[in-house]
Protein backbone atom coordinates (compact mmCIF):
# COMPACT_ATOMS: atom_id res chain seq x y z
CA UNK A 1 0.00 0.00 0.00
CA UNK A 2 1.39 3.24 -1.18
CA UNK A 3 1.46 5.98 1.75
CA UNK A 4 1.17 8.97 -1.10
CA UNK A 5 -2.12 7.39 -2.75
CA UNK A 6 -3.26 6.78 1.33
CA UNK A 7 -3.14 10.95 1.68
CA UNK A 8 -4.46 11.62 -1.63
CA UNK A 9 -7.62 9.41 -0.95
CA UNK A 10 -7.91 10.76 2.34
CA UNK A 11 -7.46 14.22 0.94
CA UNK A 12 -10.39 13.65 -1.23
CA UNK A 13 -12.94 13.22 1.32
CA UNK A 14 -11.73 15.65 3.65
CA UNK A 15 -11.92 18.24 0.62
CA UNK A 16 -15.42 17.22 0.18
CA UNK A 17 -16.30 18.59 3.60
CA UNK A 18 -14.31 21.54 2.85
CA UNK A 19 -16.34 21.82 -0.85
CA UNK A 20 -19.78 21.46 0.70
CA UNK A 21 -18.88 23.82 3.51
CA UNK A 22 -17.70 26.66 0.71
CA UNK A 23 -20.54 25.79 -1.43
CA UNK A 24 -22.70 27.40 0.50
CA UNK A 25 -20.85 30.95 1.35
CA UNK A 26 -20.28 30.60 -2.28
CA UNK A 27 -24.50 30.55 -3.35
CA UNK A 28 -25.09 33.80 -1.34
CA UNK A 29 -21.78 35.59 -2.39
CA UNK A 30 -22.64 35.37 -6.32
CA UNK A 31 -26.48 35.95 -5.53
CA UNK A 32 -26.33 38.87 -3.24
CA UNK A 33 -22.28 39.55 -3.17
CA UNK A 34 -22.64 39.29 0.35
CA UNK A 35 -20.09 37.06 2.07
CA UNK A 36 -22.76 35.63 4.93
CA UNK A 37 -20.29 35.39 8.54
CA UNK A 38 -23.38 34.21 10.36
CA UNK A 39 -22.76 30.37 7.55
CA UNK A 40 -20.27 29.68 9.52
CA UNK A 41 -22.60 29.62 12.93
CA UNK A 42 -25.25 27.65 10.60
CA UNK A 43 -22.89 24.75 10.16
CA UNK A 44 -21.78 24.87 13.68
CA UNK A 45 -25.45 24.37 14.74
CA UNK A 46 -26.00 21.76 12.02
CA UNK A 47 -23.74 19.56 14.12
CA UNK A 48 -25.50 20.16 16.97
CA UNK A 49 -28.87 19.75 15.71
CA UNK A 50 -27.78 16.50 14.26
CA UNK A 51 -25.97 15.27 18.04
CA UNK A 52 -29.38 16.24 20.13
CA UNK A 53 -31.03 14.29 17.21
CA UNK A 54 -29.14 11.39 17.86
CA UNK A 55 -28.14 11.33 21.08
CA UNK A 56 -31.04 12.94 22.97
CA UNK A 57 -33.80 11.39 20.91
CA UNK A 58 -32.26 8.02 19.79
CA UNK A 59 -33.64 9.37 16.34
CA UNK A 60 -31.35 6.90 13.35
CA UNK A 61 -28.83 8.93 12.00
CA UNK A 62 -30.17 8.62 8.39
CA UNK A 63 -33.38 10.26 9.39
CA UNK A 64 -31.54 12.80 11.47
CA UNK A 65 -29.45 13.91 8.27
CA UNK A 66 -32.15 15.44 6.59
CA UNK A 67 -34.16 16.73 9.14
CA UNK A 68 -30.69 18.67 10.08
CA UNK A 69 -30.67 20.22 6.48
CA UNK A 70 -34.12 21.25 7.08
CA UNK A 71 -33.32 23.46 9.94
CA UNK A 72 -30.08 24.65 9.16
CA UNK A 73 -31.59 25.81 6.04
CA UNK A 74 -34.63 27.64 8.44
CA UNK A 75 -31.64 29.07 10.38
CA UNK A 76 -30.18 30.14 7.42
CA UNK A 77 -33.55 31.99 5.88
CA UNK A 78 -33.82 33.71 9.71
CA UNK A 79 -30.19 35.18 8.97
CA UNK A 80 -31.02 36.62 5.89
CA UNK A 81 -34.88 37.64 7.19
CA UNK A 82 -33.38 39.63 10.34
CA UNK A 83 -29.22 40.32 9.04
CA UNK A 84 -29.71 41.29 5.33
CA UNK A 85 -32.97 41.41 3.94
CA UNK A 86 -32.98 45.42 4.91
CA UNK A 87 -29.99 46.00 3.54
CA UNK A 88 -30.28 45.01 0.03
CA UNK A 89 -30.79 48.56 -0.95
CA UNK A 90 -28.00 50.46 0.18
CA UNK A 91 -25.25 51.26 -1.86
CA UNK A 92 -22.85 49.78 0.47
CA UNK A 93 -25.13 46.46 1.21
CA UNK A 94 -21.73 44.03 0.59
CA UNK A 95 -20.19 45.99 3.64
CA UNK A 96 -22.90 46.49 5.26
CA UNK A 97 -24.20 42.72 5.07
CA UNK A 98 -20.55 41.62 5.90
CA UNK A 99 -20.68 43.63 8.96
CA UNK A 100 -24.22 42.79 9.94
CA UNK A 101 -23.41 38.94 9.33
CA UNK A 102 -20.65 39.28 11.36
CA UNK A 103 -22.50 40.16 14.40
CA UNK A 104 -25.20 37.21 13.91
CA UNK A 105 -21.88 34.93 13.92
CA UNK A 106 -20.83 36.39 16.83
CA UNK A 107 -24.18 35.66 18.52
CA UNK A 108 -24.93 32.46 16.95
CA UNK A 109 -21.36 31.01 18.05
CA UNK A 110 -21.68 32.63 21.74
CA UNK A 111 -25.45 30.78 21.54
CA UNK A 112 -23.56 27.55 20.79
CA UNK A 113 -20.89 27.78 22.92
CA UNK A 114 -23.66 28.60 26.36
CA UNK A 115 -25.91 25.31 24.96
CA UNK A 116 -22.83 23.07 24.76
CA UNK A 117 -22.05 24.74 28.67
CA UNK A 118 -18.57 25.07 26.57
CA UNK A 119 -17.53 21.45 26.44
CA UNK A 120 -17.36 19.10 23.52
CA UNK A 121 -19.77 16.32 22.69
CA UNK A 122 -19.77 13.69 20.46
CA UNK A 123 -22.21 11.42 18.30
CA UNK A 124 -23.07 7.94 19.67
CA UNK A 125 -20.26 5.73 18.28
CA UNK A 126 -22.69 3.04 17.01
CA UNK A 127 -25.10 5.95 15.04
CA UNK A 128 -22.97 4.99 11.75
CA UNK A 129 -21.79 1.59 10.82
CA UNK A 130 -18.43 1.61 10.41
CA UNK A 131 -16.66 -1.13 7.84
CA UNK A 132 -13.05 -0.53 6.12
CA UNK A 133 -11.87 -1.62 2.69
CA UNK A 134 -8.56 -2.51 1.39
CA UNK A 135 -8.31 -1.68 -2.20
CA UNK A 136 -5.06 -2.25 -3.20
CA UNK A 137 -3.15 1.18 -3.08
CA UNK A 138 -5.41 2.58 -0.18
CA UNK A 139 -7.74 1.80 2.85
CA UNK A 140 -11.22 3.65 2.58
CA UNK A 141 -14.05 3.37 5.30
CA UNK A 142 -17.69 3.47 4.84
CA UNK A 143 -17.61 7.37 6.20
CA UNK A 144 -15.25 8.00 3.48
CA UNK A 145 -17.49 6.77 0.97
CA UNK A 146 -20.94 8.59 2.13
CA UNK A 147 -18.69 11.70 2.44
CA UNK A 148 -17.85 11.27 -1.32
CA UNK A 149 -20.78 10.11 -2.41
CA UNK A 150 -23.18 12.63 -0.70
CA UNK A 151 -20.77 15.67 -2.17
CA UNK A 152 -21.48 14.05 -5.32
CA UNK A 153 -24.93 14.50 -5.52
CA UNK A 154 -25.50 18.14 -3.83
CA UNK A 155 -22.94 18.98 -6.98
CA UNK A 156 -24.88 16.90 -9.57
CA UNK A 157 -28.36 18.49 -7.75
CA UNK A 158 -27.12 21.84 -7.68
CA UNK A 159 -26.25 22.08 -11.15
CA UNK A 160 -29.57 20.11 -12.70
CA UNK A 161 -31.12 22.84 -9.95
CA UNK A 162 -29.38 26.12 -11.76
CA UNK A 163 -29.24 24.97 -15.34
CA UNK A 164 -32.79 22.76 -15.80
CA UNK A 165 -35.36 24.99 -13.63
CA UNK A 166 -37.17 27.47 -13.38
CA UNK A 167 -36.31 28.39 -10.40
CA UNK A 168 -32.40 27.67 -11.19
CA UNK A 169 -33.39 30.38 -14.52
CA UNK A 170 -34.81 33.11 -11.66
CA UNK A 171 -31.76 32.41 -9.41
CA UNK A 172 -29.01 33.39 -12.78
CA UNK A 173 -31.09 36.04 -13.34
CA UNK A 174 -31.45 37.60 -9.81
CA UNK A 175 -27.56 37.06 -9.36
CA UNK A 176 -27.05 38.50 -12.71
CA UNK A 177 -28.88 41.92 -12.22
CA UNK A 178 -31.57 42.03 -9.74
CA UNK A 179 -33.52 45.29 -10.96
CA UNK A 180 -33.62 43.05 -14.65
CA UNK A 181 -34.92 40.11 -12.31
CA UNK A 182 -37.63 42.62 -10.76
CA UNK A 183 -38.76 44.01 -13.98
CA UNK A 184 -39.26 40.48 -15.30
CA UNK A 185 -41.55 39.56 -12.68
CA UNK A 186 -39.21 37.81 -10.39
CA UNK A 187 -39.79 37.82 -6.60
CA UNK A 188 -35.78 38.68 -5.82
CA UNK A 189 -36.13 38.89 -2.06
CA UNK A 190 -38.25 34.90 -2.63
CA UNK A 191 -35.42 34.21 -4.69
CA UNK A 192 -32.89 35.18 -1.95
CA UNK A 193 -34.60 33.70 0.50
CA UNK A 194 -34.74 30.08 -1.60
CA UNK A 195 -30.85 30.62 -1.65
CA UNK A 196 -29.95 31.14 1.81
CA UNK A 197 -32.55 28.18 2.47
CA UNK A 198 -30.13 25.82 -0.11
CA UNK A 199 -26.90 26.78 1.59
CA UNK A 200 -28.02 26.39 5.07
CA UNK A 201 -29.21 22.43 4.61
CA UNK A 202 -25.78 22.29 2.74
CA UNK A 203 -23.86 23.74 5.63
CA UNK A 204 -25.90 21.27 7.78
CA UNK A 205 -25.14 18.34 5.12
CA UNK A 206 -21.37 19.44 5.43
CA UNK A 207 -21.42 19.70 9.45
CA UNK A 208 -23.14 16.06 9.87
CA UNK A 209 -20.42 14.38 7.94
CA UNK A 210 -17.88 16.49 9.99
CA UNK A 211 -19.28 15.25 13.03
CA UNK A 212 -19.45 11.82 11.92
CA UNK A 213 -15.79 11.79 10.48
CA UNK A 214 -14.02 13.68 13.21
CA UNK A 215 -16.64 12.92 15.96
CA UNK A 216 -15.84 16.32 18.23
CA UNK A 217 -18.37 19.19 18.12
CA UNK A 218 -18.33 21.73 19.88
CA UNK A 219 -19.52 25.43 19.42
CA UNK A 220 -16.81 26.94 17.52
CA UNK A 221 -17.03 23.62 15.12
CA UNK A 222 -17.82 26.58 12.04
CA UNK A 223 -15.04 28.66 13.14
CA UNK A 224 -12.35 26.11 12.35
CA UNK A 225 -13.39 25.70 8.64
CA UNK A 226 -14.10 29.36 7.85
CA UNK A 227 -10.73 30.36 6.94
CA UNK A 228 -9.83 27.44 4.80
CA UNK A 229 -13.26 27.91 3.14
CA UNK A 230 -12.06 31.31 2.44
CA UNK A 231 -9.14 29.83 0.33
CA UNK A 232 -11.32 27.45 -1.38
CA UNK A 233 -13.27 29.71 -2.56
CA UNK A 234 -10.21 32.06 -3.71
CA UNK A 235 -8.44 29.19 -5.26
CA UNK A 236 -11.92 27.86 -7.05
CA UNK A 237 -12.81 30.84 -8.19
CA UNK A 238 -15.35 33.05 -6.54
CA UNK A 239 -19.24 32.12 -7.73
CA UNK A 240 -17.75 29.06 -9.73
CA UNK A 241 -19.52 26.02 -8.42
CA UNK A 242 -16.91 23.89 -10.28
CA UNK A 243 -14.56 25.71 -8.90
CA UNK A 244 -15.77 25.34 -5.26
CA UNK A 245 -15.76 21.75 -5.88
CA UNK A 246 -12.36 21.59 -7.53
CA UNK A 247 -10.87 23.37 -4.88
CA UNK A 248 -12.08 21.99 -1.91
CA UNK A 249 -10.71 18.48 -3.16
CA UNK A 250 -7.07 20.38 -3.91
CA UNK A 251 -6.85 22.28 -0.14
CA UNK A 252 -8.37 18.92 1.29
CA UNK A 253 -5.33 16.69 -0.30
CA UNK A 254 -2.90 19.48 0.05
CA UNK A 255 -4.41 19.20 4.20
CA UNK A 256 -3.64 15.88 4.21
CA UNK A 257 -0.36 15.23 2.50
CA UNK A 258 1.41 18.17 4.84
CA UNK A 259 0.23 16.96 7.98
CA UNK A 260 2.12 13.40 6.96
CA UNK A 261 4.85 14.59 5.18
CA UNK A 262 5.58 17.74 7.20
CA UNK A 263 3.82 18.52 10.46
CA UNK A 264 0.05 19.07 11.43
CA UNK A 265 1.58 22.36 12.96
CA UNK A 266 2.43 23.91 9.04
CA UNK A 267 -0.55 23.09 7.66
CA UNK A 268 -2.53 26.30 7.50
CA UNK A 269 1.04 27.27 6.71
CA UNK A 270 0.64 25.52 3.25
CA UNK A 271 -2.30 26.08 2.53
CA UNK A 272 -2.36 29.79 2.54
CA UNK A 273 1.15 30.08 0.81
CA UNK A 274 -0.87 28.08 -2.13
CA UNK A 275 -3.63 30.86 -1.57
CA UNK A 276 -0.88 32.96 -1.93
CA UNK A 277 0.38 32.11 -4.96
CA UNK A 278 -3.04 32.11 -6.11
CA UNK A 279 -3.47 35.71 -5.60
CA UNK A 280 -0.44 36.72 -7.71
CA UNK A 281 -0.25 34.25 -10.39
CA UNK A 282 -4.29 33.58 -10.70
CA UNK A 283 -6.45 36.07 -8.71
CA UNK A 284 -9.36 34.63 -10.74
CA UNK A 285 -8.84 31.20 -9.69
CA UNK A 286 -8.71 27.78 -11.23
CA UNK A 287 -12.34 28.67 -12.49
CA UNK A 288 -13.33 31.78 -13.76
CA UNK A 289 -17.04 32.98 -12.64
CA UNK A 290 -17.73 34.99 -15.84
CA UNK A 291 -21.03 33.76 -16.97
CA UNK A 292 -24.25 33.06 -15.03
CA UNK A 293 -24.39 29.96 -14.85
CA UNK A 294 -20.66 29.52 -13.06
CA UNK A 295 -21.74 32.48 -11.17
CA UNK A 296 -23.95 30.43 -8.88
Amino acid sequence: MSALTQQLANGVALGSVFALYALGFSLVLANLRVFNLAHAAVFTWGAIVAWRLVDGFGIPLVLAIPATAVVSGLLNVACYLLLVSHLERRKNKELAGFISTLGGFIVLTEAALLYLDRRAVRLPSDSFPSATWDLGLFRINSIQVLILLVTVVVFLAYRWLLRSTSLGRSIRTAAFDEEVARLMGINARGVSAVVFFISGATAGLGAVLVAMAFTVIDGKLGSAYLITAIAVMVIGGFGSMSGVFVGGILVGVVSTTTTAYISSSYRDVVIFGVLLVFLVARPTGLFRGSDVEERV
